[in-house]
């Protein structure tokens, strides 16, 4: 069964480590900030969105249409945007869509990010993060719902599914 996974959370969250993770086990991912290093230099640098994500869509329906396994590591905080993803992993018969969620504290994102390479202002940080617990929570109706919360370190996450 081809399976996609949304990895769900803001930046520091532990996405990126964890697609890794994932790419170790054979899926294809696919991701923004990639795309922004290769056309700007900078994984940070926002440059043309509507460029980026039209080469972003290109790459997952290459994917898609192989019949992959993929991970998207992008934040996938606003329902629009998931759903974006999601349509198009159904229209290649994708049935195993997951979000996998990081429910991570905003304190340890923030100094997860002040360690980092890749940092981004601490306001930012914590408008993302506020906004995302507001309103941005991934529904049952988007896929099955995975929530991971950290572990004793940057590489260990535990696991909860959703029924």
């Amino acid at each position: 069964m081809k399976r996609i996974i949304l990895l769900v959370g803001v930046p520091a969250s532990g996405k990126s480590t964890l697609a890794r993770k994932l790419v170790e086990r054979g899926y294809q991912c696919v991701c923004a900030d990639t795309i922004r290093a290769e056309l700007y230099g900078n994984e940070i640098e926002q440059g043309e969105p509507a460029k980026v994500f039209e080469i972003f869509f290109e790459r997952l329906e290459n994917l898609l249409k192989d019949g992959a396994d993929v991970v998207v590591d992008n934040t996938n905080l606003k329902e629009q945007y998931r759903k974006e993803i999601t349509d198009r992993a159904q229209k290649f018969g994708y049935e195993d869509i997951q979000l996998w969620i990081l429910d991570v504290p905003l304190s340890v994102c923030i100094e997860r990010n002040t360690n980092r390479e890749r940092r981004i202002e601490n306001d930012i940080l914590t408008n993302m993060y506020n906004q995302f617990s507001r309103n941005g929570r991934p529904k049952r109706t988007e896929g099955k719902i995975v929530m991971i919360k950290p572990g004793k370190d940057e590489n260990d996450f535990r696991f909860f599914v959703s029924s």
